[in-house]
């Protein structure tokens, strides 16, 4: 039975920590497409790879110094924690499962290095991990690589910062979040504005150029007030690029939080720091997450904005890493146990360290992509074609009409973009392109079950 679109609409205004750009909605939603026995799999895998001839990479590092309470990502502790020789050895090993299958003409367009906190494995590991990946795959210097580190290893570890850059690694990433003594504390999270500062410092002599800064909104103590001063704060830095991330609730320590926001303040929030970095340089369409001082630059790594524009097949590695085909979605052992233990031992035995694959359907391949799309705020239309060889109005035509019907969306230059008005009620709009079936779960998900 179709979804009526008003109350789908109503649905993901009602859900907006749901609805978002994480797709699919739960861990379970997508289980009837699953492909089960190892044989099945690497039947599939291999035939998967022989129609992809471009690719991004991610390299999944779960170590952290602490787990913060507003994390979904996988982060390991305890004994775990001191298994990175181990760990290495493992991502090292996975690579050559997947140097069988990925030709070597195979056009890397993308590679990041995330987590967890990446530097927390030390350059001379990440420098064996990136050699592995530059002998196997058909990976350059050209593209710009990516990776992430916090303010206390930019200090700290100084030393390895600037290894890891002369590795060749252009573009840092590095997690401030908020300024906010009392939510720091909350979250169980290290920071202060002169740690920051020091931390800047340290990257701009390491010599990275291209310096992104994360910020975090949409949490249930954080004040209108505190994100302006964080974001006030943050352009003092003087990054090149400034991403906003709205709280997401759902597999975190805090997901009860979620009641209590509203989407009013969600949107406040974004409108306050939309105003505050245009006016200092930054640019970005409303609704794009992240703002670049740099002209003709999206400010995200070429990674992501692979992913995001032009819906790249992307290969993960390491425990909790997710990938995306042409045809499939995988998440790694690790993912739902945030434990690296049988990622490591599924390794040793020559396996494919897969958790979860799913064969998907062209309609929830579509929704994936297009979840992710709106990172962005908008959906190149021509690079949708490419990608789907189907015309986005065509296949959205009753969906696009909606949103158009109530100055949500817009078509203009090859480009379907939402509106102002439309990123205010984004999470109403995203469920627009979601499979069928996936439009039903949103209708009839028991919300409490899913965040507990």
């Amino acid at each position: 039975m179709m979804t009526n679109l008003n109350n789908l609409f109503d649905r993901g205004m009602e859900l907006h920590y749901i609805a978002n750009t994480a797709y699919p909605l739960t861990p379970t939603s997508v289980r009837e497409y699953a492909i089960k026995g190892e044989e099945a799999v690497n039947a599939f895998l291999a035939q998967e790879y022989k129609q992809i001839n471009e690719l991004c990479l991610y390299v999944h590092i779960p170590f952290c110094k602490t787990r913060c309470k507003f994390c979904e990502y996988v982060v390991v502790s305890g004994s775990e924690a001191e298994l990175k020789d181990k760990y290495l050895d493992a991502v090292l090993k996975e690579i050559e499962l997947y140097s069988e299958i990925v030709g070597n003409d195979t056009r890397i367009l993308g590679f990041d290095i995330g987590g967890g906190t990446p530097t927390e494995l030390g350059a001379a590991r990440i420098e064996k991990i990136t050699n592995k990946l530059l002998n196997t795959f058909n990976l350059t210097d050209e593209i710009s690589w990516s990776i992430e580190t916090t303010p206390y290893n930019a200090i700290h570890k100084f030393d390895e910062l600037k290894d890891i850059r002369e590795l060749g690694f252009r573009r840092l990433s590095m997690g401030v979040q908020t300024i906010n003594k009392d939510l720091l504390r909350k979250m169980e999270r290290e920071g202060d504005t002169l740690l920051y500062r020091r931390a800047v410092e340290a990257i701009r002599k390491a010599g990275f150029k291209q310096f992104n800064v994360d910020l975090m909104y949409g949490f249930k103590e954080q004040s209108i007030e505190d994100f302006e001063s964080t974001v006030e704060y943050a352009v003092s830095l003087f990054p090149e690029y400034i991403t906003l991330y709205e709280m997401r609730y759902k597999l975190t320590q805090i997901a009860t939080d979620a009641f209590d926001v509203t989407r009013a303040k969600v949107n406040q929030q974004y409108r306050i720091a939309y105003e505050i970095l245009t006016q200092n340089g930054y640019k970005a369409n409303y609704g794009k997450n992240t703002f670049s001082r740099i002209a003709n630059d999206h400010g995200t790594s070429d990674y992501l904005t692979h992913r995001v524009i032009n819906a790249t097949p992307y290969l993960g590695l390491g425990a909790g890493a997710q990938s995306l085909g042409l045809n499939y979605l995988a998440y790694n052992q690790g993912a739902a146990t945030k434990s690296i233990l049988k990622y490591i031992s599924n390794i040793e035995k020559g396996i494919f360290p897969i958790q979860d694959i799913y064969q998907l359907p062209e309609e929830e391949m579509m929704a994936k992509a297009l979840s992710v799309m709106f990172y962005f705020g908008f959906v190149n239309l021509k690079a949708f074609k490419q990608r789907f060889n189907k015309e986005f109005i065509n296949v959205f035509e009753k969906e696009i009409d909606y949103l158009k019907q109530w100055n949500l969306a817009e078509i203009d230059d090859n480009q379907f973009t939402v509106t102002k008005n439309g990123m205010d009620h984004l999470s109403g709009v995203i469920p627009m392109f979601y499979s069928e079936r996936s439009k039903n779960e949103l209708m009839t998900m028991n919300i409490e079950k899913v965040l507990k």
